[in-house]
């Protein structure tokens, strides 16, 4: 018995072995395109963007097609577009022309380079990821040989192929693992077939190296601290040049740059290097999904966006915009001619990338601009105010033996917040700064507390920085009033923290925290103290 054991696991351990070199065997060996290897001589004298430059980019979708329907009619034949392009009759990624008339697009509305966004699964080279590319370069080329700069091209790299691919000779998907080698290499394979198809003059670059986006990080099976470093080594041997990663926080690993999706949604996600925006959202066409609407409200939910990146100081805001997306019309995320809104969003992005590349600062009208402090107290907001009672956030209004105060009361689940915005201006002048805030409580009722804010550091904060923990104040049940200091650095007081720049997080059974004064104030405070 203990025999026959044996002689099964090794049977079974050489059949996995077997398995796994098939598994390894199926990634093609060589790129459909033809700009594979390259030399240090094929990247000799290209264009290229240099670091801290002011650029935007954006995120180009090219699956659509009118002669199959693809992307444009669902399969019950219900329409698949919650915006429309304006011209249906030539929208194809498999037309030089269709391509050709959105680099026009792109060069009026001011775009630096656009990405696809590729679903390039290893060796599935009939689909329309790789269909779509030459035809999207010829159109690059026609516009060069009519002496115009169209957009360089970067790559955007759809992580959800990581776990949907039909990658098995059986048609199932192989759920990538990028903690193992073989994942690697097949996560590496599909970055080498893009920039095998597209010649090395026409790529986007930051100081020499290719731009690659990746979308998030929840698609592999699994992942490790390496596989970004398998990248770059691979593409210097297969490419001579080494690129330049830019990740979605949730990756492990060392990338060039962070940027978060979602700027059609809650924008501007800024970060030190990349900000995203973009118009609004609304996937009302798209089937199986619960309602979520962004209301772009006549252009100026784009407009209030970008005016907040501007206000930024010059030298300490980003130096990349994502502008999410130029043509995602399932979503409702596009600036590009469309139906709805003809050209106004190509317009409105032109004004606001000439003045993002010319490094304009606009001042936006607050009496709270240039202020030392903002401060709140029950009813009267001086360029800081408490959320309205509701949610996770719900307060009501007490006096008590000293005076006003707000008290917070009962939400629908177990947490228990005060949620205060600050004017606009006021918060734009704090970005990476450091402040202080101090609070006028009554020591009685919760058992402590603390403050939760939006900052700077991505590895700060559960939420890409947002809803970052300083500080705890315990109550000792005096009953008296009583005044706690904060220092708050890095601040990004952008409205992340749901809606809001910060709150005061009430802790313990009671949960019951009365206040009835917070200042927010400037300082001259560095480093990381905190109370």
């Amino acid at each position: 018995m203990l025999h026959s054991s044996s002689n099964f696991r090794l049977t079974l351990i050489l059949y996995l072995c077997c398995a796994i070199a098939v598994a390894e065997d199926v990634l093609p060996e060589k790129p459909p395109g033809e700009f594979f290897p390259l030399q240090q001589a094929d990247h000799k004298q290209v264009d290229s963007f240099k670091r801290d430059q002011p650029i935007v980019g954006t995120t180009y979708f090219y699956w659509y097609d009118i002669d199959t329907g693809s992307h444009i009619i669902d399969g019950d034949g219900t329409d698949a577009l919650t915006t429309h392009p304006a011209d249906m009759e030539t929208i194809s990624y498999m037309r030089p022309g269709w391509h050709k008339q959105q680099f026009v697009d792109m060069m009026d509305a001011g775009i630096d380079f656009l990405m696809p966004v590729y679903w390039g699964v290893p060796g599935k080279y009939d689909g329309w990821s790789f269909a779509g590319l030459p035809p999207l370069v010829e159109a690059h080329s026609m516009l060069q040989a009519e002496g115009q700069k169209p957009p360089a091209i970067g790559l955007f790299y759809d992580t959800s192929i990581l776990k949907y691919n039909s990658f098995n000779k059986d048609g199932r998907s192989y759920h990538v693992d990028l903690s193992k080698d073989f994942g690697k290499e097949w996560f590496y394979v599909a970055i080498r077939d893009f920039y095998s198809l597209i010649p090395p003059a026409k790529w986007a670059r930051i100081d020499g190296r290719p731009i690659i986006f990746f979308y998030a990080s929840a698609f592999a099976k699994a992942q490790d601290s390496t596989q970004f470093d398998y990248v770059k080594r691979r593409f210097r041997t297969d490419f001579s040049v080494e690129p330049f990663l830019v990740k979605s926080s949730g990756w492990k690993g060392r990338a060039d740059a962070i940027y978060s999706w979602g700027g059609a949604v809650s924008g501007p996600l800024i970060f030190r290097e990349t900000a995203a925006l973009g118009p609004g959202y609304d996937h009302s066409a798209v089937p199986g999904r619960q309602p979520l609407i962004v209301e772009r409200r006549d252009g100026k939910t784009y407009i209030d966006r970008w005016l907040q990146l501007l206000a930024l100081r010059a030298e300490s805001r980003p130096w990349i915009v994502h502008v999410e997306t130029w043509n995602e019309w399932h979503e409702g995320t596009d600036i590009a001619h469309s139906r709805e809104y003809g050209r106004s969003y190509i317009v409105l992005t032109r004004l606001f990338t000439d003045m993002w590349r010319a490094r304009t600062v606009l001042k936006i009208a607050s009496g709270y601009a240039d202020a030392e402090s903002v401060k709140w107290t029950p009813g009267k907001a001086e360029g800081l105010d408490i959320r309205p009672s509701g949610g996770d956030g719900a307060w009501k209004k007490v006096t008590l033996p000293g005076g006003d105060a707000v008290v917070s009361t009962a939400s629908p689940n177990s947490s228990r917040y005060l949620y205060f915005d600050a004017d606009g201006a006021f918060a734009f002048g704090l970005f990476n700064q450091t402040v202080a805030i101090t609070v006028t409580y009554c020591d009685e009722g919760c058992t402590d507390f603390c403050i939760e804010y939006d900052n700077t550091d991505p590895t700060k904060g559960p939420l890409e920085g947002a809803f970052r923990k300083v500080g705890n104040v315990t109550i000792k049940s005096t009953g008296q009033w009583k005044t706690a200091e904060f220092t708050l650095t890095q601040c990004r007081f952008m409205n992340r923290c749901n809606d809001a720049d910060f709150r005061i997080a009430v802790l313990g059974e009671k949960m019951e925290l009365a206040v009835k004064k917070v200042e927010v104030k400037r300082t001259t405070i560095t480093g990381e103290k905190q109370q």
